[in-house]
């Protein structure tokens, strides 16, 4: 997920912490685009599971 220019505060509203892993807050479209695409690189955020092991 990510957020630009006051999204935050959406992605707040919703319940999603914005300091969570993959979630993204920056300051425009393009930056945040480039984020994504590095997060999808690595096909999943692994910091957002606990191991069950």
């Amino acid at each position: 997920m990510a957020a630009w220019a006051g999204g935050e505060a959406g992605l707040e509203a919703a319940g999603v912490p914005v300091d969570a892993p993959g979630v993204i807050v920056t300051d425009s479209g393009p930056s945040a685009l480039d984020q994504v695409r590095t997060l999808l690189a690595s096909h999943r955020v692994w910091e957002r599971f606990t191991s069950g092991v």
